[in-house]
């Protein structure tokens, strides 16, 4: 059985690691999935659409005075969660691919 001390430790380590994960989602969310320019009014504005990893958009037109638009996500936090960790999980192995494919080559 945990004894107090134990417990709280437990949930001091369960929070932290709840806070980090917070902190690696805000910054995740913020990465450009996606970016593209589209000249617009026979070239007279250009349309620039960002697409971020939460599936949020921001659609801006650089040569006028049209309003920026911004389109939050769709995803729920757990849904959040979920794709960013795939993210991740992917980016892990494509780097541990690489570097076995780098000793074979060896």
């Amino acid at each position: 059985m945990y004894n107090h001390q134990e417990r709280a430790m437990t949930q001091y380590k369960d929070e932290v690691e709840k806070q980090r994960r917070s902190n690696r989602l805000a910054v995740w969310r913020k990465g450009i999935k996606m970016s593209y320019g589209l000249a617009i009014d026979n070239g007279k504005d250009v349309e620039h659409l960002t697409i971020f990893n939460d599936d949020s958009t921001t659609l801006e037109y650089l040569k006028s005075d049209r309003k920026t638009k911004i389109t939050s996500s769709p995803h729920s936090h757990n849904e959040l969660i979920d794709m960013m960790l795939g993210h991740e999980n992917k980016t892990a192995e494509l780097i541990v691919r690489k570097k076995l494919e780098e000793e074979n080559n060896e």
